[in-house]
């Protein structure tokens, strides 16, 4: 029968790639990853592991998804036992879209911290699509992200909204105007995302509907990156309203733009998931995060709307 350490050592060989640093990351050596393996390829009549690379086999990698889930599963069981007893223990490991995690990464550790100090956090940064994978091959937990497409291996709720924001300089001619409409960016020099993004997508559907002709300067890959561009000095961009930094210096504004829907932001974890006793504690927190009765030391930025009610 499989065990827990055949398992373990396959994961740890995909994840360090090669039998000496999964050996060392597993306090072993490397003749017993070599054998838990060989005995679970023997148990399941296929190989697992390119013994010329060190690399996992196609078959491999199916193997891995499947035993880091029953790995962390086996992990919740005790989490799940202490959180009985009132004393919330253990890991969550949760991804995290850039712009998120700029502000809200450190008030939630302080948060978790004094209401559960025996919860530790993983983190990971990372884009939607990257946070998915990672849900997907169990090395994830949960993902805040910006919604995905439907997916029928994946759960998504709505935390919050947030408005999309053209940033630009205050000498700039629209500075002055509460908010601009994608006509007014006729002609206009931007940076914007490369085709094939669902946001420059959207934004070149608009245009076309409304004959605007943007003036593109740049096409860059990765909001963060735009962001900083644009506050640069480099053109003006259009990027969600949590990208935008809280100390804006006096000669940048940012304006809403009305015709863009806003941009869903939310929880993604896998349908099937049993959610440990740390997971539902970190649920709760977010919960109340993006609620009305929001605990003082979270300051929502600017242009997040409709708030979560559960989780």
């Amino acid at each position: 029968m499989m065990d827990i350490k055949q398992l373990k050592a396959l994961t740890a060989l995909e994840e360090y790639g090669g039998f000496s640093r999964a050996a060392a990351a597993l306090e072993t050596v490397q003749s017993n990853i070599s054998t838990h393996i060989s005995k679970l390829e023997s148990e399941l009549e296929t190989i697992l592991v390119d013994r010329r690379t060190g690399q996992l086999t196609i078959e491999g990698t199916a193997v891995s998804s499947r035993a880091r889930i029953i790995l962390s599963e086996i992990e919740y069981i005790q989490s799940d036992l202490f959180a009985l007893k009132h004393d919330v223990r253990g890991s969550v490991r949760m991804g995290m879209i850039g712009t998120t995690a700029r502000w809200l990464i450190p008030p939630l550790l302080t948060e978790l911290k004094r209401r559960h100090p025996h919860l530790h956090l993983e983190l990971a940064e990372g884009t939607t699509t990257s946070l998915e994978a990672r849900l997907q091959n169990g090395t994830l937990d949960l993902a805040l992200v910006n919604q995905p497409n439907y997916s029928e291996e994946f759960a998504f709720r709505t935390l919050f909204e947030e408005e999309y924001m053209l940033v630009l300089e205050s000498t700039n001619p629209l500075a002055s105007q509460e908010s601009v409409t994608i006509s007014d960016l006729d002609q206009m020099e931007l940076i914007l995302p490369p085709k094939g993004i669902v946001f420059r997508d959207m934004l070149d559907t608009l245009a076309k509907r409304h004959k605007v002709q943007f003036s593109i300067v740049a096409e860059v890959d990765g909001i963060r990156l735009i962001s900083s561009m644009a506050f640069d000095g480099y053109a003006p961009a259009i990027i969600p309203a949590t990208a935008v930094p809280h100390n804006l210096r006096q000669d940048w504004v940012a304006i809403p733009v009305r015709d863009l829907p806003n941009r869903k932001i939310g929880i993604s974890k896998r349908k099937r998931a049993l959610d440990s006793a740390p997971t539902v504690a970190l649920l709760s927190l977010l919960n109340e995060i993006f609620s009305e009765t929001r605990p003082k030391n979270f300051l929502v930025p600017e242009g997040i709307h409709k708030l979560a009610k559960e989780v």
